[in-house]
């Protein structure tokens, strides 16, 4: 059984808990990130512009219903394409309508529901993307981190000597900081140094929020080049952004 450990938007990440959306029938749909692609919605860069509410989806009449990041009715006159995170459900215990889910649009979060039959992949060359400032480090940051859980995940081997932030499922601490020391081929668990205790532990990326410290640390791993490691850092100097943490147990 599948259980995960979520911190909530806009709420103190001690006050996380543990949920187990496969037995938990409050839940008919738990969704998980999918990818950036191209949304239309209406221009956020207007004055006077109507804040979407982003919990619309909770009222549900179909008069509020949003389709593409935009009412039903409404023309594509005053909307503009817009980066989106798209979702995929771990759960779903009633059908899921393609012309009806969610989208997270970049560097606001606001919440829409699109047809996602309507929805372009979202490619950092395409023509619409130039100008397009309000969101380009959104982009760029979302993009490291998922970059970063690829290399994390597929190629750990090579991160022997980089620095790390890491999950703490439990404690009175968020994160730790620590150096790689050592990968184990056979159980797939990084052993790493505890900046704090000076102690190893192994964590498990697949199970483990960990994050690659640096700038352009991942960008330069993805090329290839060989990055030195970056210097032992304090918490106190370690600011820290987040918006959604799991961490997966399999019982």
């Amino acid at each position: 059984m599948t259980t995960v450990l979520v911190e909530y938007d806009d709420v103190e990440w001690h006050r996380r808990e543990w949920l187990s959306p496969h037995r938990d029938t409050a839940f008919t749909y738990f969704l998980i990130e999918k990818g950036v692609f191209w949304a239309e919605r209406p221009d956020p860069r207007q004055n006077g512009l109507t804040a979407i509410d982003q919990y619309n989806h909770n009222n549900h009449t179909n008069n509020n219903h949003r389709i593409n990041g935009k009412s039903k009715g409404s023309t594509s006159a005053n909307t503009v394409p817009w980066p989106a995170i798209g979702f995929y459900p771990l759960v779903a215990r009633e059908d899921l309508h393609e012309d009806m889910m969610p989208v997270e649009f970049i560097n606001d979060k606001k919440l829409e529901f699109v047809d996602y039959t309507k929805l372009k992949p979202f490619t950092q060359d395409w023509e619409l993307t130039k100008g397009s400032l309000l969101w380009a480090n959104a982009i760029r940051r979302w993009a490291e981190m998922q970059d970063g859980q690829r290399i994390l995940l597929t190629t750990p081997s090579v991160l022997v000597g980089f620095r790390v932030e890491v999950y703490r499922a439990e404690g009175t601490t968020q994160w730790y900081t620590a150096v790689i020391v050592g990968y184990n081929e056979s159980t797939k668990d990084l052993t790493v140094t505890d900046d704090t205790v000076l102690e190893e532990h192994n964590e498990d990326p697949r199970l483990v929020q960990m994050r690659l410290i640096g700038d352009g640390v991942v960008e330069s791993i993805m090329r290839g080049e060989v990055v030195g490691m970056t210097p032992r850092r304090s918490r106190s100097s370690t600011g820290l952004m987040t918006h959604a943490i799991v961490v997966v147990s399999i019982l």
